[in-house]
């Protein structure tokens, strides 16, 4: 949930930072264990009182856990950029996203207003340094990819996607709400004005339709670790399962519309940012009135976050190790490579059918094709719109394996 003031504040964010169209983020961890500036990101904030963030510190309820620690603070008014923000110095786009985290108690305080957020953002109206509405479609682009926590409520997980928001409300959104602890999907929806729901989603764009409870699940009570893999075709939402985390336990795994145009899925970069901030005007789902301004300060904890390329996440089935997810596949090598303008692939035993995809460096897909593969080897002629020298992401998915690298284009 964005406001024209946070926008205002980005605006001015960026502003200074003199960032290149053409200058992304390579993959990058950051650890909040010393008390140094993080690297990789940079810190805004519009409120009266700036004293809102320390790093290094350790956690209030894992000792031994140096963390990043965000202040909502009383002398700071509703608001997204009245809070902590902390923003990648450069442009993210397709990839992996994840973070642990644990979300402030809001026992002291049962109503109060806040909002703990890890997402990617960009938008058209207060972001200059890529084209103005790429997706055509007649309204600011707004790319945005969510995982917030309203405090009130802590059993609950927010997901969202945008493509498109106008200051008047207007816009293209995915939602979800999930409640952890119980089990319970309590809205999939798509709208075209924030606040209201335009149409509950089914199909593929609902799925899974039934998700697994963790029990006592509290995101006030422990750390979590969360993320979402965003890519050209697909979101998908999870968390790993506290008792056991080799278990990636799947929330949303969103395959829509990517019709240039009409596509939920955006493909315009964006910055990883995470904030913590008051709202006066969303309260909690089951919490009537959860909007009250914070009598004290509250404090959401930050572990690390992480950024992954889609270069860099190589095997998509074993990257993040898991059970009971989409499928229990097992994993078998890819070898492809590409020379004298041909795509050649190799498989362990032969293979039915094959995806390859090309994408730049940005992330943006240049060439795809499905192929019909009976023995251990194709070849697929590159197309002439690939340049040589040209450095290009190769990737290639089979019924049970993903293969992924960035290769130079030599002739």
């Amino acid at each position: 949930m964005r406001t024209n003031g946070f926008f205002i504040f980005l605006m001015l964010l960026v502003a200074v930072s003199h960032i290149s169209a053409q200058t992304f983020m390579n993959s990058f961890t950051v650890n909040f264990d010393t008390s140094a500036s993080p690297a990789n990101l940079r810190f805004g904030s519009g409120g009266a009182n700036k004293n809102t963030w320390t790093n290094g510190i350790e956690s209030e309820t894992e000792p031994g856990t140096r963390v990043m620690r965000l202040a909502m603070h009383p002398d700071n008014a509703a608001n997204p950029w009245q809070g902590p923000n902390f923003e990648s110095r450069n442009l993210t786009l397709f990839g992996r996203y994840s973070a642990r985290l644990r979300i402030p108690s809001a026992e002291r305080q049962p109503l109060v207003g806040g909002v703990v957020g890890f997402f990617t953002y960009y938008n058209d109206l207060y972001n200059d340094e890529l084209p103005k509405d790429e997706n055509g479609n007649g309204l600011s682009d707004n790319s945005e990819v969510d995982f917030e926590w309203l405090i009130a409520n802590p059993q609950l997980v927010y997901m969202t996607a945008w493509t498109d928001q106008e200051e008047d409300g207007r816009c293209r959104k995915i939602g979800r709400i999930v409640n952890l602890a119980t089990g319970q999907i309590l809205l999939t929806n798509y709208s075209e004005m924030s606040g209201r729901t335009h149409s509950r989603l089914t199909g593929i764009e609902n799925q899974p339709e039934t998700i697994r409870s963790i029990p006592d699940f509290d995101a006030s009570k422990s750390f979590y670790t969360y993320g979402f893999e965003w890519k050209s075709d697909n979101i998908r939402w999870w968390i790993l399962n506290p008792a056991d985390e080799t278990d990636t336990m799947i929330l949303w795994d969103y395959r829509g519309s990517t019709t240039v145009g009409n596509s939920r899925i955006s493909q315009k970069p964006a910055f990883l940012m995470f904030n913590f901030w008051h709202t006066n005007n969303w309260a909690a789902e089951g919490v009537r009135n959860s909007t009250e301004k914070p009598e004290s300060v509250f404090y959401a904890e930050f572990d690390w976050i992480r950024y992954e390329t889609l270069a860099d996440i190589t095997n998509d089935v074993t990257s993040i190790t898991r059970k009971n997810a989409i499928s229990s596949q097992t994993t078998k090598t890819v070898n492809a490579s590409i020379t004298n303008r041909q795509i050649s692939l190799s498989f362990p035993t032969a293979t039915n059918a094959a995806n390859i995809a090309l994408y730049d460096v940005r992330g943006r897909i240049l060439f795809e094709r499905n192929i019909a593969v009976m023995t251990n080897s194709a070849s697929v002629a590159l197309p002439g719109s690939i340049a040589k020298n040209q450095v290009v992401i190769l990737r290639v998915k089979t019924n049970d394996s993903n293969f992924a690298k960035r290769v130079l284009v030599k002739s």
